[in-house]
């Protein structure tokens, strides 16, 4: 039961998010709305771990992040000075 609330608000704020990165015009609000849909895809991996009591699924979460993370700083740089 407290899975499905906390699956239901992940799953919210994703929506929430993709409707910010739809409606933003600058550069830095779409990256800042699509790390947010990141963080919370890599949640929801999480829950997903949980649920099923599947520690694979976890890898796959934290590789995600890590990804996710490195792609944000890649997009910062760029934005700051280029490469």
């Amino acid at each position: 039961m407290l899975y499905n609330i906390a699956l239901g608000l992940t799953g919210l704020g994703a929506v929430l998010s993709l409707a910010s990165l739809v409606k933003s015009r600058s550069l830095v609000e779409k990256m800042v709305a699509l790390d947010v849909i990141t963080t919370l895809f890599s949640a929801g991996l999480v829950l997903f771990s949980l649920i099923f009591d599947s520690s694979f699924l976890l890898d796959i979460a934290i590789v995600y992040a890590l990804l996710s993370f490195g792609a944000v700083f890649v997009v910062a740089r760029y934005q700051e000075r280029g490469l």
